[in-house]
């Protein structure tokens, strides 16, 4: 997605079709998907100016350690990236920050490991997937020594998940008595209570709350009142 328009002539970036979809049409709510590191610049976080953009953006990180980095060719280093981040938090009122990590690619040491534990518990997401390195065949990968174990893969994949949980209940926390604009997805029946509705904010929260009707594809502003398992639970101000 990122690198959309780089092979028209003449070159375009991502950045001209958001300010067209931003332009030349009246969508209530865009929200970008997975965007790789190296395709941005930091102005492209001043298209956040119009909030009908989600605050909320999804950079993959794959690894902490630059050594690790540079065995994958990913074409950025935790320094580039960590500067990234800042310029979308400087830009971006309560971005939400989200990532993805491979624990155990081949040759990955305890110290390389430690590097990225370090650096995802010290970037505050607001979540993170983590996959556990399984070899595909016929992938350069796959070819190199030093395969990490199969159960020493899965402890550090454990370690990772439990510091997002704790960074992802952290920025959770901090909407607790705010009121955002949430999109209802989901719902269903609770006897004379009325409708559970589920959903998400702007800033990819999950969000549920009880309403009169079904709110089905509906924005409206509800008060977030707590955190509840992976979301929080809400009160809906007002409805269309």
């Amino acid at each position: 997605l990122g690198s959309w328009g780089q092979d028209f002539a003449p070159r375009q970036r991502l950045g001209d079709l958001v300010a067209a979809l931003l332009a030349r049409t009246d969508i209530p709510r865009l929200r970008l998907s997975s965007l790789e590191p190296w395709d941005l610049e930091p102005e492209f976080f001043d298209l956040w100016k119009d909030t009908r953009l989600c605050p909320h953006l999804h950079l993959p990180l794959q690894s902490g350690s630059a050594a690790i980095l540079k065995r994958m060719a990913r074409k950025t280093a935790p320094r580039a990236f960590a500067a990234l981040v800042a310029a979308a938090r400087a830009a971006i009122p309560d971005v939400a920050i989200t990532t993805d990590v491979i624990a155990g690619f081949p040759g990955e040491s305890d110290a390389e490991f430690e590097e990225t534990l370090e650096f995802v518990q010290g970037m505050d997401f607001a979540g993170g997937h983590v996959f556990t390195y399984s070899a595909r065949p016929g992938t350069p990968a796959a070819r190199m020594r030093g395969q990490v174990r199969g159960d020493v893969a899965r402890e550090r994949s454990a370690l990772l998940r439990a510091a997002f949980a704790g960074s992802a209940r952290a920025y959770r926390a901090r909407f607790v008595g705010r009121t955002l604009s949430v999109l209802w997805e989901t719902t269903d029946r609770l006897s004379d209570r009325g409708w559970r509705m589920a959903g998400l904010s702007g800033n990819y929260l999950r969000v549920t709350a009880t309403a009169s009707r079904p709110l089905w594809n509906v924005l409206s502003p509800a008060r977030l009142t707590g955190l509840e398992g992976d979301g929080l639970t809400a009160v809906i101000e007002a409805a269309p």
